[in-house]
């Protein structure tokens, strides 16, 4: 049961009540309790879940059993289900989106963007970022290939993967279209051909801001240069 819940709230996982669910609208109705839940009981972070997470699974074990087809839990694979809530969450629910951390996005305007900036050296190069699991605090890398026009991400010491086309754009600013990915969470938030806009601050020797929007929210992130 400590695996089972430790996998899931790293998808940000919760619970519903009885219901009848099909498979076409588990996955909805179980977000959208989720959100709820999350915004009733001030839950800021997925540490504060596992009540919720114990609910989910016992009150709606006959609907996840029949989803899945499955007679007992080990036939069930959590880890996807979670992954697949997780997402929708992120994407439908303004209450995580305002009240949880993101993990590395700063969603201030702290950086203003540098006079005379130049992005030439940008175009092609190794990077790195750092993610903040929010489950434990302890710090992931994120490592970034720029060449061509391909922006390649590497997590879990290199065991999983995001590839995207990147489109440079005017003043320092450009576009990744995402192509694929083996990372469980964000193979399910993105689909092939979505893309998401990005903006360079500033640029010194050792490290670049950037500027995105997600969900009509602006954030800023570092992308440190590895020399």
């Amino acid at each position: 049961m400590k695996e089972t819940y430790r996998i899931l709230t790293l998808s940000i996982l919760l619970f519903g009540t009885s219901y009848n669910l099909s498979a076409q609208d588990i996955i909805d109705i179980l977000s959208k309790r989720l959100c709820k839940c999350s915004e009733k009981n001030e839950i800021k972070n997925v540490n504060e879940m596992k009540p919720c997470f114990e609910d989910l699974l016992i009150t709606n074990w006959k609907e996840i059993k029949e989803y899945y087809k499955a007679e007992t839990m080990d036939e069930i694979n959590l880890e996807e289900l979670g992954n697949k809530i997780g997402a929708k969450m992120i994407k439908e629910c303004p209450y995580v989106l305002d009240n949880f951390s993101s993990g590395f996005m700063v969603d201030e305007e702290k950086v203003d963007k540098q006079p005379d900036l130049n992005c030439n050296d940008l175009k092609k190069g190794d990077f790195y970022y750092l993610i903040e699991r929010p489950e434990n605090g302890i710090m992931d890398t994120t490592f970034v290939t720029i060449s061509n026009d391909m922006f390649l991400e590497r997590m879990k010491n290199g065991k999983t993967y995001s590839l995207l086309n990147i489109k440079w754009k005017e003043n320092c600013a450009f576009d990744l279209i995402f192509k694929e990915s083996n990372d469980p969470m964000k193979k399910e938030l993105s689909k092939k051909g979505d893309v998401y806009e990005y903006e360079i601050l500033t640029n010194s020797s050792e490290s670049v801001f950037l500027k995105t929007t997600w969900m009509d929210r602006s954030y800023q992130f570092e992308l440190i240069k590895i020399k």
